[in-house]
């Protein structure tokens, strides 16, 4: 901001001192300022894969992950920026592109240990108890003679082996030592841990449907949203 501020009032100024009527310089420097930057104007959904087609069609970068934006910390037009205005040094900037990275990958680290924690001590267990219930239901009815149906004993294996080979996944990739590199730390998070949680997520989801309420640990949509 402060680069265009400086380039708006410079172009202003050189353009009143040659003789220019000030309004008649702002209106040429709008419309050129327009012309060279209106691919950046959007006025619909930013958030909506319309504006990532279309900003992919206007030739804009799209960095769609911390991973992605903090190299731009240290391009060579970013660090010019940043020196030309006393901002930062060339130094300082590559200080905090190293300090991004690790924390980005620090924060998916202990995102991903809690997501196996909850998984394996609260949403497994009492996936496996609605499980039991049910099983031991339809025993008890073929017992007596009356064909069980099997289909809501499929409805709560089918997600339930899905968390399970989701938090495997998950105990894996956080065992994996990405030795001391900044960045193989914060590619191994965005790459191996965070689909690996989106998998346990997806998984637990699926379950938080189908256990009932007296056997669920955790507070649901429902009560968060409704609650008094």
């Amino acid at each position: 901001m402060a680069e265009a501020l400086d380039h708006i009032a410079t172009t202003l100024e050189t353009s009143v001192g040659a003789g220019t009527e000030f309004n008649t310089a702002v209106q040429k420097l709008l419309e050129e300022l327009i012309g060279d930057h209106g691919a950046v104007v959007f006025n619909g959904d930013g958030y909506s894969e319309d504006w990532q087609v279309e900003a992919a069609a206007r030739g804009l970068p799209n960095l769609r992950t911390t991973l992605d934006a903090l190299p731009e910390l240290i391009s060579e037009d970013a660090v010019e920026l940043f020196s030309r205005y006393g901002v930062f040094s060339h130094r300082e900037m590559h200080s905090r592109y190293e300090i991004g990275l690790e924390q980005y990958a620090l924060s998916i680290g202990v995102e991903a240990r809690l997501t196996l924690e909850m998984g394996t001590t609260m949403v497994l267990p009492a996936a496996l108890r609605y499980q039991t219930e049910v099983a031991t239901n339809l025993a008890a009815l073929k017992a007596v003679g009356v064909e069980p149906d099997l289909e809501v004993l499929a409805e709560i294996s089918t997600p339930l082996a899905d968390l399970r080979a989701g938090l495997t996944a998950l105990r894996g990739a956080l065992a994996v030592d990405t030795g001391h590199a900044a960045v193989a730390g914060a590619e191994h998070a965005r790459d191996a841990l965070l689909p690996a949680m989106a998998a346990v997520r997806a998984a637990a989801d699926q379950v938080e449907d189908l256990v009932p309420d007296d056997l669920w640990p955790l507070p649901t949509y429902q009560e968060m949203l409704y609650v008094l």
